[in-house]
């Protein structure tokens, strides 16, 4: 996957509070705080973990991952994340939080036919 770039860029008001202030609301997601930040789970699974200002983990699992390899490298905002089937995302701008959204509803869906 793509490295994220180190370029200076404008961050805005969109990052991961705003993105988790969304998610509390999301009848399919219960939000469980951790020593390192927030995080989300759905059907008591773990899916989402936000640890920093912009930067957040989905669990998106290893075929969707492996599936939508080039999509998510060309898109240059997600990353690996630290275990296996999940992703990093950095989110500074409405079009970044749009994504996660999106990605969030992904890997509700995968997870609960992964169970």
């Amino acid at each position: 996957m793509a490295v994220l770039s180190t370029r200076a860029s404008r961050r805005s008001t969109e990052g991961v509070a705003n993105v988790a202030a969304q998610l509390i609301g999301w009848p399919d997601l219960a939000l469980k705080r951790t020593r390192r930040g927030l995080g989300f789970r759905s059907g008591g699974r773990e899916i989402v973990r936000m640890s920093g200002d912009h930067t957040a983990e989905l669990l998106l699992t290893t075929d969707v991952i492996d599936r939508w390899a080039r999509v998510l490298t060309d898109c240059r905002r997600v990353t690996p994340g630290a275990d296996a089937g999940w992703v990093a995302m950095t989110i500074e701008g409405r079009a970044d939080a749009e994504l996660f959204l999106s990605l969030v509803s992904v890997a509700i869906k995968v997870n609960q036919g992964s169970r």
